[in-house]
């Protein structure tokens, strides 16, 4: 029970951490009041300028698009949220599940949903790989795109070490190494469809 409480509480660190760390800053040497709601920063005068470089330019409130077209846009960055998930709490499940028994049954199908979800994420990546073509992420899509397959690989043997008794203890090994994987593999895929 400690060990587990001990996850769920570095868990929710890291959580807060990220969402510390995203939140965004305002503008080197501006205030409140040099900012106007357009985003266009006041002159000496008072007079509007653009934006400041870099800063995004304000083209009014996102509407938003129809339900299916939304859904359906940019495919991958939704799916792949599953298999991250599913990885990490099926390594906690196969850990929890060394010391008891009765978490096996839950490890086991927890695993095999993780493996089953990489197959849309993979395919809804290849199907995006080619907006990159030519540009200048091509190369970290490439190496994105490596990093799913082994993710793939290691998934179906982290379901076939769960299958037999000999292998099962091995399997939170496994389980540890995918949660980096994922962990590295989302970093880069965070670069492709966020970094500047």
């Amino acid at each position: 029970m400690k060990t587990s409480t001990g996850f769920v509480m570095l868990w929710l660190v890291f959580t807060a951490a990220s969402a510390a760390a995203q939140t965004s800053s305002p503008i080197p040497g501006s205030t409140p009041d040099t900012v106007s709601s357009l985003g266009q920063a006041a002159g000496p005068a008072g007079e509007r300028e653009g934006p400041p470089p870099g800063a995004p330019a304000n083209r009014g409130p996102y509407k938003m698009p129809p339900l299916m077209e939304g859904l359906k846009d940019d495919l991958h960055n939704k799916l792949i949220h599953f298999p991250i998930v599913l990885t990490m709490v099926a390594a906690v499940m196969v850990i929890l599940a060394r010391r008891n028994p009765k978490y096996e049954g839950v490890a086991f199908w927890l695993v095999t949903f993780a493996a089953l979800s990489v197959i849309p994420a993979y395919f809804t990546g290849k199907a995006a790989e080619e907006h990159f073509e030519g540009k200048p992420k091509q190369w970290l899509v490439e190496i994105h795109e490596k990093q799913g397959i082994t993710i793939a690989i290691l998934q179906a043997l982290w379901v076939l070490s769960l299958l037999r008794t000999g292998t099962r203890r091995f399997a939170w090994v496994i389980g540890v190494i995918l949660v980096l994987m994922v962990s590295i593999s989302g970093y880069f895929g965070g670069l492709v469809a966020h970094g500047h």
